[in-house]
């Protein structure tokens, strides 16, 4: 994620971030009173990150998830806010890109073999995702954090027979998400990030499956401070 000036946001998509504070809030005082004493550390950290000051934050990311043991690509954006550089706040919008076909039933053609009555299928999965992020580790080179999360969304399947789309059936998706991150400086303006998670269903678990995820994260904070200061010496 990269991040930049307050910038003055709708109402609803401060209101879930506001939600979000809440949600955290109230995780971390449960983790306080039963954890051990780094989780009640971390817990008072971002309890104390939350109060401070905070720049919009901008982001690309891709996730690899294994679902039914067939591997998707999702892609998403994210947008939020980063308190104290330390604790981030963000939603961000999910889709997966998938154009492989997989046999769904095969009631004559027999093993390893289709014909005419063979039905496939494609399936995948769009979410919006309420997550938090926390930097437990920041060398300006190196940035390791914690994310999770949990998102709303539709899962679907198409099925098709004789190459010919014949219907299409949906299913509400709840993914919790949770994982483990790093980053690493490129240059002044972009980071590039990889990780590795999990994402449990509360609702048609057979979305259920782990995944990796990569992506850039641009310094937008960075690059507006820069522009402007250009765009100020270029007047004189």
């Amino acid at each position: 994620m990269g991040y930049s000036p307050n910038i003055s946001q709708p109402f609803a998509f401060n209101f879930a971030v506001m939600m979000m504070k809440r949600f955290l809030l109230a995780g971390c005082l449960v983790f306080a009173l039963n954890g051990n004493g780094q989780l009640r550390h971390m817990c008072d950290t971002i309890r104390c990150d939350l109060k401070k000051e905070n720049t919009l934050a901008l982001g690309l990311d891709s996730k690899n998830s294994f679902i039914r043991d067939l591997q998707l690509t999702m892609y998403g954006a994210q947008v939020g806010y980063l308190f104290n550089k330390r604790t981030n706040i963000h939603i961000g919008l999910y889709t997966t890109f998938n154009r492989k076909k997989t046999v769904y039933d095969n009631p004559s053609a027999g093993y390893d073999r289709t014909d005419s009555n063979t039905v496939f299928n494609k399936f995948g999965m769009t979410y919006l995702n309420l997550e938090g992020e926390y930097y437990f580790y920041n060398s300006g080179k190196w940035r390791f954090s914690i994310p999770a999360g949990i998102g709303l969304g539709m899962g679907w399947d198409k099925y098709y027979k004789n190459n010919q789309y014949t219907h299409k059936t949906t299913a509400l998706v709840i993914p919790v998400e949770a994982g483990f991150n790093a980053t690493y400086k490129l240059s002044w303006w972009v980071w590039i990030g990889a990780g590795l998670g999990t994402r449990v269903s509360l609702a048609s678990q057979k979305y259920n499956g782990p995944f990796f995820t990569y992506g850039l994260q641009f310094q937008t904070e960075e690059i507006y401070k820069r522009t402007r200061k250009w765009f100020e010496s270029a007047k004189r």
